[in-house]
Parts: C-alpha cells; structure tokens; sequence
C-alpha cells in the first residue's frame, strides 16, 4: 500500500485480488467507510465528506474497474466488490466500521455485512437496486420491466460503441429519471460515468448482483438502515418496501426532496441525517 499524507488527509493505492483499489482518507474519529454506486467513483461523495469528516476519519475508493481503480479482464462479480470492501475496511479503518453505500454500493455494503458482520458497526444503504426482491410482487411488475427493458436498451447502445447513449439511457430511465443526466450531474461527472461504462456492462452481466440476500442480516447482530428519497423512482420505493418485509428490524429514513442521489441533489440534508444515524445507531 503506497499513500501520500498531507494533513489529516491521506491517499494511496490498495492491493486486492487481481486488482488495485485508488483511495482516500479525510478527517479523524470512527471510521466510516463510503462505497459508491455504478458508473461514477469516489469523487460522487465529495459534497459530504466534509461534514462527515468532522466527526469521523471518512475512507472512499474506487470500485475495481471503477476511474482510478484496475480490475483484471473477465466478467466480475458482486462477492468480489465485497471482498474488496473488507479489504479496505481491514487495512484502512482498522478492521471493524461504519459502512455507508448508494445503490450499487449499498447492495455491496449489505452483501459485505453479510459475509462478515465482526467488521460492521452499522450500514446505512441508499435505495439498493435489489430488483430481484420484486419478483414475486405483482404491484411491481410494471416498474420493474420496464427498468429492464432500459438497462437492456444502455448494454445494447454500450456493446454497440455509444457509450454516452447507453450511460444516458440508464440514468434517466433507470437511475435517476428524466432529465437528470444534464440537470443532476455536470461535464465532469458524465465524462466519468461514460468512462465507466463498460465496467457498469460487466456489472450487468453478473447473474448475481441484483440477486444479493438481505435475510442474512436479520439475525446478524448489525444495526442496518436504508435511506431513501422522499422523491424517488419507483423500482426504489418498491424494494424497500421488500425490504422492510425481510429485516423486521430495519430503519427507514426517509430523505426530503431527494431522489436515488441524495449525496448530490441535498448533501446538507443527507450529511446531516448520515451524522445523525453514525451517532445513535438508529
């Protein structure tokens, strides 16, 4: 692990598996560790971390095949972000944190729990895309086939060379809806998410990563939480409803205004409910 320090601030480059993870470290205190979703990387957390900071050392990283992070060639899987995740967490947060994750990354930050609750103080989960829970839920039939139909439409406009077209497909048609992809996120993040668009096609291809299983947690001892937008689509809305039918004890909170980005579109809002949730538990 090679680092650069300057101040409280830390960064440097991880080995794991056929791979190297790019991260960072700001502030002191409980460690908290923040794992973003598909298509973006670390930098998506950037208008939180300096509340979080205050109060807590706050590590992010870039997913393998994620920007600044490598990945080996061949079709990837959700256990092996996980594995990664408790990587991170045992040679840069001591072992045992906080975990914090928006869609994609809060289907990993669960799956890592699962697989190992001794290192999990807490997970709080940003609207996780669990569509496999909506299976057996006719109320959800309609949203969820069309989601489908969309990510099918983004690995078609990717495979075919237009990354943009497929990256702009699945934001405003499965993320984050209309008008968000010029309206939520700037020229440097959509030149980030285009980048990553084939590392998001490989996630796609994965049997397993809308499959992960939240009972697991239910008698894990690991206080969980799912954040949600008061705002969001409804595929979202429908898996935490599942959600809450599968973990008697989790907490809902409820995130005013916001949509599946909240760490974007209300970074006051969302920090402040994050601190809040890190200090009691609930």
């Amino acid at each position: 692990m090679n680092s650069a320090v300057a101040g409280s601030a830390a960064t440097g480059r991880l080995a794991v598996p056929d791979a190297e993870l790019a991260w960072e470290r700001a502030g002191s205190g409980d460690p908290v560790v923040l794992v973003h979703g598909s298509w973006d990387d670390r930098r998506s957390w950037d208008r939180v971390v300096p509340a979080l900071a205050r109060a807590h050392s706050v590590v992010r990283y870039d997913r393998r095949g994620h920007s600044e992070s490598t990945a080996p060639p061949g079709q990837g899987s959700i256990v092996e972000d996980a594995e990664d995740l408790l990587a991170v967490v045992d040679a840069l947060a001591g072992g045992r944190a906080h975990l914090v994750g928006h869609s994609y990354g809060a289907s990993v930050v669960l799956l890592a729990a699962a697989r190992r609750p001794s290192a999990v103080r807490s997970v709080t989960a940003h609207e996780p895309p669990l569509f496999a829970l909506l299976r057996e839920d006719p109320a959800a039939a309609a949203p969820l086939a069309e989601a489908a139909g969309w990510m099918r439409r983004a690995a078609e406009l990717i495979e075919s060379g237009d990354a943009e077209g497929g990256a702009r497909a699945f934001v405003e048609h499965v993320g984050f809806g209309a008008g968000a992809w010029e309206g939520l996120f700037g020229p440097e993040a959509r030149a980030t998410i285009v980048r990553n668009a084939h590392t998001w096609l490989d996630q796609h291809r994965d049997p397993d990563r809308l499959a992960v299983d939240p009972s697991a947690l239910a008698n894990a001892g690991v206080p969980v939480a799912v954040t949600t937008g008061t705002a969001t689509l409804p595929t979202y809305r429908a898996v935490v409803a599942a959600l809450t039918r599968r973990l008697p004890e989790l907490t809902v909170l409820p995130v005013s205004g916001a949509g599946h980005a909240p760490h974007i579109s209300h970074p006051d809002v969302y920090a402040d409910l994050l601190l809040t949730r890190l200090r009691t538990g609930s």
